[in-house]
């Protein structure tokens, strides 16, 4: 059984047969709170793939995330639409019970010393997920793969010309006159060249002002 809300996607583990559970989720887009650096879903994300378990305490999900978002090219501002295709391996696991585990250290005035730690002081894992109870919560997990997906710096094209620094304009759909970029990166390399390349009739007045 595989239960959805919008804050989660609980999955009882009692209900996964040993050959695994086919699992065929659809996330709507308020379920993933992403910010607006992180884009915009358009329409639901798709989730399929399967859920195994690993002896009694732990279990893998394999499978992929698909879907549409939106996205704000950082140099020309335009927001574009961009194709998520993710693959997705996630391994839930249940917690191990503290125990007291006596670790010896030495001190220089008092001799051997024990101290007490648990025994999964250092077992924490950023890739795997808890089991509460028999339940996992797949949604977080996916949010997860989304957000790693995000580019550094979301550019619409390769070749963005971006906005020029007088007037505004975005170079992408001609040039305006000014020809300095705004962007946070670099431009495109041999910007004058490109423009010219881009817009011949113009390639003369380039040259005089370049000159």
């Amino acid at each position: 059984m595989v239960g959805s809300c919008d804050m989660s996607i609980t999955i009882n583990l009692l209900d996964v047969p040993p050959t695994g559970l086919q699992i065929h989720q659809e996330v709507e887009p308020s379920a993933l709170s992403l910010s607006h650096d992180e884009g915009t879903l358009i329409g639901n994300l798709s989730c399929h793939g399967n859920l195994f378990l690993i002896g009694e305490r732990a279990a893998h999900f394999q499978g992929k995330i698909s879907g549409k978002v939106s996205r704000e090219c950082v140099r020309c501002l335009d927001q574009f639409e961009e194709d998520l295709s993710l693959s997705c391996e996630v391994e839930f696991k249940k917690p191990v019970k503290a125990v007291n585990v006596i670790v010896p250290h030495r001190d220089k005035e008092k001799g051997v010393k024990g101290h007490a730690k648990s025994a999964d002081e250092h077992a924490t894992d950023e890739d795997v997920y808890p089991i509460v109870g028999n339940d996992i919560d797949l949604l977080p997990a996916i949010r997860e793969q989304v957000i790693l997906a995000t580019p550094l710096q979301s550019l619409c094209n390769e070749n963005c010309l971006g906005l020029c620094q007088k007037c505004g304009g975005n170079l992408n759909e001609g040039m305006c006159g000014c020809c300095t970029p705004v962007t946070s990166s670099s431009p495109v390399e041999n910007f004058q060249e490109t423009i010219a390349k881009k817009n011949p009739s113009k390639r003369s007045s380039v040259s005089r002002r370049g000159s």
